[in-house]
């Protein structure tokens, strides 16, 4: 930030030098984009870089970001930066209004830097203007060269104490900056190839004249490279790459308002390669209902919708057989399931799908592992058609596989299982590939499958409590901001959904976030919305900020603490547990449960008081006893802790001797 501080000064210095050229002289001006490099990762654009900058440096997501301890330099900088412009209101006024650009770059495979063009006009021309710099930025002690790229001259400012080198150059009429040779060089070379420069691109052209410039800055993707961006924070990136290779730009008008970060554009659709989002883009539009089935607990959901699921795959199909080897694979997973099972997938499936497909998960608050467990909803045209096929499809599994899973009724919604291996993946994409051996029932116009049981019992103890994602007030305040039918709608809470961040990011990153997960929960509310157009989409994403503290840990001093089993826990033991071997009371209540290995205790082991309170709670490894085992009283308080090692009772220590067996935790 200190970097760019100086940058705008620099600028600033300039204006002046607009009133010492003749406005008369020829001009020759060209639009920034066609300076820069084709290859940007992303660029920024602002008619007023003073006056936005002071208005976003004054709202409460900035005030709240900049105590982030990471943003130090970049906090200081812009208080030099604020004050800088309180006291030269006159000079920074005329500066204001002018047209500046910023542009990323990878300059290594982990890496990137930034390029700065302001458009200087009339000034570009004035040696004086020029000399004035000169004198400037010698006043920071820096050490002034000078050398020639491509017959343009390159002034060369060198920190003595940090050795950072700023590069500045007139190319045209924009004053171009940066603290990166290469990236300087680039700029200069592209100026003179009309075939490497980002404003040649007719797909660029058309994002830039369909994004509007009401707001405090326009910003453009560049998908062919932005993923390698994000692989500056992500060991794996291939997935992301395969969607943005369907992609060609995004153009966005950025705004904020009441802490409401709102960007509003049109993305380019690839549609040189089969893709979904190609398919979605010429499919029509939906509602996102399934935001009335998940439970309010969903941190992330992808919705896709389209005028009717056939209409969306007969346009996926299509373009599908543009590449010849991935459509042959696809077909040939259909049949084999069809062969096997001996159903139609068009008649027993795709014929009852309706308007919407769509994908959620849940709040954690600890990930185990990096198992992040999702839910599917998939509407249909007519429940009853729903349910006769997918019946037809769970009989014929069960003649080819000793399915033991009986259907079983639960909280008045009736739970079957069905196993498919390979077919959601087949006709929706590896985003669906976890769906493979789903649990699933009936909510309203709704199937809801996933694999795993206890996530979709919860979502039908919430949809019967109706606390369901649509009707938690803020995230409906938050999706009123975006189109009510869309193609694809994507929403996550950064706060809700972190502890599943583990699976998403590299180990570095990781351990970062945690560290500093106020300044990720902070965004509340992160949304997307695509609309198709044709090879257009009308993009919208938003974040809501919400500044966010840990909460309180509450410490109970209380010793009759209970280690009682839900309604739901008992349910899932009884039915869904087939490793766990557990006999019953007459009442019903579990008795004792094992996780077993074939014939050998391994796993958790719980006994129960009839009443299902907890008596005793450890767990075997290879049949032997392991680590902490915890025992309690009748009513349920903890009475003393047992440690083993390989099967070895650890001796109690003199405190635990006297006192009991120590405190319940481990």
């Amino acid at each position: 930030m200190k970097k760019a501080v100086i940058v705008i000064l620099v600028i600033g210095a300039l204006v002046g030098g607009y009133f010492l050229w003749l406005k008369w002289s020829p001009n020759k001006f060209i639009d920034g984009f066609y300076l820069v490099p084709d290859d940007a990762v992303m660029v920024v654009e602002t008619k007023d870089p003073v006056g936005n900058w002071q208005n976003f440096s004054s709202s409460d997501l900035w005030t709240g970001l900049k105590t982030f301890p990471a943003f130090e330099e970049i906090t200081t900088s812009a208080d030099l930066m604020d004050e800088v412009i309180k006291q030269n209101q006159q000079v920074f006024s005329l500066i204001g209004q002018r047209h500046l650009l910023i542009s990323v770059h990878m300059t290594k495979a982990k890496d990137y830097d930034f390029v700065y063009y302001a458009d200087m006009a009339e000034a570009s021309k004035s040696s004086i203007v020029k000399a004035s710099l000169t004198s400037l930025i010698k006043q920071f002690g820096y050490t002034h060269t000078v050398r020639t790229s491509s017959e343009t001259e390159v002034n060369e400012y060198t920190d003595p104490a940090t050795r950072d080198v700023l590069s500045i150059a007139f190319v045209k009429n924009y004053l171009v900056v940066s603290y990166n040779k290469a990236l300087m060089d680039k700029v200069i070379t592209s100026s003179q190839l009309p075939e490497s420069q980002l404003g040649m691109d007719t797909r660029f052209t058309e994002v830039n004249q369909l994004t509007s410039d009401d707001g405090m800055c326009r910003i453009f993707l560049n998908h062919s490279t932005f993923h390698q961006y994000l692989g500056v924070y992500m060991d794996d990136v291939a997935d992301i790459k395969d969607l943005f290779s369907s992609l060609f730009y995004t153009g966005l008008d950025v705004s904020l308002q009441d802490n409401l970060l709102l960007a509003d554009g049109y993305t380019i659709v690839n549609d040189s390669l089969s893709s979904y989002l190609q398919a979605l883009s010429v499919s029509g539009k939906s509602e996102t209902d399934a935001e009335k089935v998940f439970s309010e607990r969903a941190s992330f959901f992808l919705s896709m919708g389209f005028t009717d699921f056939n209409t969306f795959y007969s346009n996926l199909d299509a373009i599908m057989q543009k590449d010849p080897v991935a459509y042959k694979e696809q077909q040939a997973a259909i049949k084999k399931i069809e062969k096997l099972l001996k159903i139609n997938v068009q008649r027993n499936l795709f014929d009852w799908i309706g308007t919407e497909i769509a994908i959620a998960q849940y709040e954690t608050d600890v990930l185990i592992g990096n198992k992040v467990r999702s839910v599917m909803a998939i509407k249909a045209t007519d429940i009853n058609a729903a349910k006769e096929n997918l019946g037809i499809i769970e009989a014929q599994i069960r003649k080819r596989t000793p399915i033991r899973f009986t259907n079983v009724t639960y909280n008045g919604y009736e739970v079957k299982y069905i196993e498919v291996k390979g077919l959601f993946k087949a006709f929706l994409g590896k985003l669906f590939s976890k769906i493979e051996k789903p649990y699933y029932t009936i909510l309203g116009d709704y199937v809801v499958m996933s694999d795993d049981p206890k996530t979709l019992l919860l979502t039908i103890d919430d949809y019967v409590a109706q606390k369901t994602l649509a009707n938690k007030e803020e995230y409906r305040n938050f999706r009123s901001k975006f189109a009510g039918q869309t193609s694809v709608m994507a929403y996550m809470s950064p706060n809700y959904h972190f502890a599943n961040f583990k699976g998403l990011l590299n180990p570095e990153s990781w351990e970062s976030s945690k560290k500093n997960q106020e300044y990720i929960r902070c965004f509340n509310h992160v949304g997307l919305s695509l609309s198709g157009d044709g090879d257009r989409m009308r993009t919208v994403l938003g974040t809501q900020y919400q500044p966010w503290t840990a909460p309180v840990a509450v410490v109970d001093t209380t010793d009759n603490e209970t280690d009682t089993l839900t309604a739901m826990d008992l349910f899932l033991i009884k039915n869904f547990q087939d490793n766990m071997n557990t006999t019953y009371y007459e009442n019903g209540n579990p008795k004792v449960s094992m996780e077993m290995d074939g014939k050998i205790m391994d796993g958790a082991y719980i006994e129960y008081y009839e009443n299902a309170i907890i008596s005793v709670k450890g767990r075997y490894k290879n049949g032997i006893k392991q680590g902490t085992w915890k025992y309690y009283k009748p009513n349920g308080e903890f009475d003393y802790k047992e440690k083993y090692n390989d099967g070895v009772l650890k001796k109690p220590n003199l405190l635990e001797r006297i006192f009991g067996g120590g405190e319940e935790g481990d």
